[in-house]
């Protein structure tokens, strides 16, 4: 099941007794297990009835759930860092090797496949994974046949947009989509970032109605990718004086040059694919589908390849491809090599500026 069922179900007070949460959203599994501990243990015993087990033995844990709960009906069972469902690399991917317990034995994990489709109705026993489980695990195979495992992946640019906008509701601002789309472009789609993010937003914007680009701007924290579009979009446009201080920022931030090389090669292949595109007449939506892009994204793309023939890209193209190759065959040293392209590109600029007025 997705997180939308698990939470339908909670919602019904339909609480299984066997759960799998795994998935790339941090914050959504957090967020989850809050709300299954909320649900689960309303007494003034609470904190009896929990338990959080790292990575136990077979038998602890059975000992555990098999302990009644002090005035509740149900005890919760964490289980965080089991080596049974983490992924360890090719020499796990055969399903029947036998896996390795905390005390250094093999096992074929045969008391759990017994014990855990019996679990007594006094326990909700949780699996909590970081990122995604082995899915060929035996204890995978398990809890995924009883129904327990619960997937929580990212969400899709709309509903990540909706989320964004009830988030800023709820600090009483208004949100457009433009707006949205912006910050989830300068700060990422990871949930419990973009939750801190809009904390930040909504006490500096304080006193308004609305939230700007220009108050994201202003105090959001920036996401490396975000920084090297600015970047980009200042080269491309030729502005030195903006260009240059901004990467003498980032490499005094500790950003590594090859990295930035290849983020910038990037930028200007996906400008010189949407200038293609924008001769074919194709729209902002057909852009943005073809190069897998936010229309945010798309816009800022078809706005500055606007001030470039196809031609003029593809060079300056080749001249990002022929600076990497040459800073990692040995050729170029790495030192100056992100400085010595950005000048050759804002000059390439320049020069393509005085020739359309020729």
């Amino acid at each position: 099941m997705d997180f939308q069922d698990f939470y339908a179900q909670l919602k019904k007070g339909d609480i299984q007794r066997l759960y799998l949460f795994e998935g790339e959203e941090e914050f959504g599994k957090e967020s989850a297990l809050t709300a299954l501990k909320a649900a689960l243990l309303k007494g003034p015993m609470a904190m009896m009835n929990e338990s959080v087990l790292v990575n136990p033995a077979d038998s602890d844990l059975i000992a555990v759930c098999e302990t009644l709960p002090i005035m509740e009906d149900r005890r919760l069972v964490v289980v965080k860092d089991c080596q049974q469902l983490l992924s360890r690399g090719k020499a796990s991917d055969n399903e029947d090797a036998p896996e390795e317990t905390p005390q250094g034995k093999t096992a074929k994990n045969d008391s759990l496949n017994t014990y855990l489709p019996s679990l007594p109705d006094t326990v909700c026993l949780v699996y909590f994974v970081r990122g995604k489980a082995r899915g060929n695990a035996k204890l995978y195979k398990i809890i995924r046949d009883l129904n327990g495992v619960v997937s929580f992946d990212q969400l899709d640019q709309e509903k990540l947009v909706r989320w964004i906008a009830r988030e800023f509701k709820a600090y009483g601002l208004n949100a457009q989509r433009q707006t949205i789309e912006h910050l989830i472009f300068a700060t990422g789609k990871e949930l419990m970032m973009l939750k801190g993010e809009i904390a930040k937003i909504s006490a500096y914007a304080q006193g308004k109605d609305e939230v700007t680009q220009e108050d994201i701007d202003a105090i959001a924290t920036q996401s490396i990718e975000y920084k090297v579009f600015d970047l980009a979009d200042k080269v491309a446009d030729g502005d030195a004086k903006k260009a240059l201080p901004l990467m003498a920022e980032m490499l005094k931030g500790g950003e590594q040059r090859l990295m930035l090389l290849a983020l910038l090669q990037r930028h200007y292949r996906q400008l010189l694919l949407t200038r293609i595109l924008m001769d074919r007449r194709a729209s902002q939506v057909t852009i943005a589908q073809e190069l897998g892009l936010p229309g945010f994204v798309a816009r800022r793309l078809m706005q500055t390849a606007q001030g470039y023939t196809a031609k003029m890209l593809q060079t300056a193209y080749t001249q990002c491809i022929q600076q990497e190759y040459l800073v990692k065959s040995g050729q170029l040293s790495e030192d100056g090599s992100l400085e010595n392209l950005v000048l050759v590109l804002i000059h390439f600029k320049k020069e393509g500026r005085v020739a359309s007025r020729a």
